[in-house]
């Protein structure tokens, strides 16, 4: 289409309806059109975006918005300026999400003050959103965005600038001294899911000067508990514990005696890990320890995770030992997985936690993992393995695949061992798996070995 024939057909599909009875689609449908050709030539739609109409179909602007921020060809700043401008006057200020999206795709332009502040208008000024979708129920019954306020907040038009002002400031660390005072007020928003988008904000914050963006999220977390609980929080808290615990360490307090579930979980795993990096958190960590049955799967995930790169390894191992006997079953199984990704000589270097785990009520059935672990160490282990096998025989359950990998340990330490003790301890078990195990394959293995 050439660009008279553009114009006019803006003019003509003015509205969202389609009239399908005489062929005819509305600005919706056109406008996705739009979009997709000005991906191709976006200098020739900036150009001729100056000739639509004020009272165009907001569509049509959002449209060549969209293809600006999404071409894969290079565009000069005043050009992406001038089109931001443009469509930032018209009345009612229709196009906040898309120039939100604008700065968003391009954050590495060189931005003005002056185009910051449009920026900051639709985070402060833009009256949507007017509710908390993401506690709304659709038609049907169910709750918009799935009850995700992240979701409900990057998809309203104040929400969507503060996330943009987050990836501006992400990308210039510099461009923090200009929004902290668009901050102030934003993190009182009204709305929970647009001061969620803010606590991204705050963590880019943290690369520019971490006293203010303590500050502010304190202010942010005054009310609504829920978005203590979710993954942008968690994100901030994960990056500024490390230097503000004391600051912090309240708001970890009120979220591991939270009643809401996600908030529990999301403090106990903050807690828990800082205690590997700094022991002042080792008491927020204890009561998670001894905590409901939430805090402890927290507990454990977080112990067994950083037990091989905890700089306080002692605090992580006596952890997982006391979890090794939690009285819940899902506790145990969760926290027997911590042999499972050790590698080369590494097991040898927790021999204390595998003799703790030997004697626990995790090894009667969660062997597996420690089991697996032995038989692709390249640590020479034999009393220990020998320990292993000896408990795991008194607890023997249906569990081929482990009991073959035990007689596999049991064939090596026999034939590698230079001791006669060892080799004896070897076959006195041999004895005793062959008295309680049917397993064909188990049963021909066992005969390599030779009194």
């Amino acid at each position: 289409m050439t660009d008279q024939q553009w114009l006019k057909a803006i003019a003509t599909y003015n509205n969202d309806i389609s009239e399908f009875k005489n062929g005819k689609g509305g600005a919706g449908e056109l406008s996705r059109v739009l979009e997709k050709q000005v991906k191709q030539e976006p200098l020739r739609f900036a150009s001729l975006i100056k000739q639509f109409p004020n009272d165009a179909n907001p569509s049509y602007f959002n449209a060549l918005l969209q293809g600006i921020a999404e071409t894969e060809i290079n565009v000069d700043i005043e050009v992406v300026r001038n089109v931001c401008q443009h469509c930032h006057q018209l009345e009612q200020h229709p196009c906040g999400k898309s120039i939100s999206w604008l700065f968003q795709k391009l954050p590495e332009l060189p931005w003005t003050v002056s185009d910051f502040e449009i920026l900051i208008y639709y985070a402060l000024k833009d009256p949507d959103p007017e509710q908390e979708f993401w506690r709304t129920k659709t038609p049907s019954g169910d709750v918009y965005y799935g009850g995700d306020i992240l979701m409900a907040g990057i998809n309203s038009t104040r929400g969507s600038a503060v996330s943009s002002i987050a990836r501006l400031m992400f990308a210039d660390k510099s461009r923090a001294s200009y929004f902290s005072t668009a901050l102030e007020q934003i993190v009182k928003d009204p709305s929970t899911a647009v001061r969620l988008c803010a606590a991204s904000a705050l963590t880019a914050m943290l690369n520019y000067d971490r006293d203010i963006a303590v500050r502010l999220f304190l202010e942010l977390c005054k009310t609504d508990e829920e978005l203590l609980g979710t993954k942008t929080v968690e994100h901030f808290l994960y990056y500024a514990l490390q230097t503000h615990f004391r600051e912090l360490k309240p708001v970890l307090e009120q979220m591991i005696s939270s009643e809401l579930l996600e908030v529990v979980i999301t403090g106990a795993k903050q807690a828990c890990l800082l205690s590997l990096v700094n022991d002042e958190a080792n008491d927020l960590a204890k009561r998670c320890l001894s905590g409901t049955e939430n805090h402890r799967l927290s507990a454990a995930e977080i112990f067994v995770a950083n037990l091989r790169s905890g700089y306080f390894r002692e605090f992580c191992e006596k952890s997982l030992i006391q979890l090794f006997n939690d009285p819940d079953e899902k506790v145990r199984d969760l926290t027997s997985t911590c042999f499972r990704k050790f590698e080369g000589e590494e097991l040898g270097n927790y021999i204390n936690l595998i003799e703790a785990f030997v004697d626990s009520q995790a090894f009667k059935h969660k062997a597996y993992d420690l089991i697996y672990g032995l038989e692709k160490t390249t640590a020479k282990l034999p009393e220990v393995t020998l320990s292993v096998c000896e408990k795991f025989i008194e607890n023997l359950a249906p569990d081929t695949g482990s009991t073959d990998i035990v007689s596999k340990l049991l064939i090596r330490i026999y034939s590698q061992s230079k001791k006669q003790d060892e080799k004896k301890r070897c076959l006195d078990i041999v004895d005793r798996m062959a008295q309680c195990e049917s397993n064909i394959s188990l049963y021909q293995a066992l005969h390599q070995f030779e009194r």
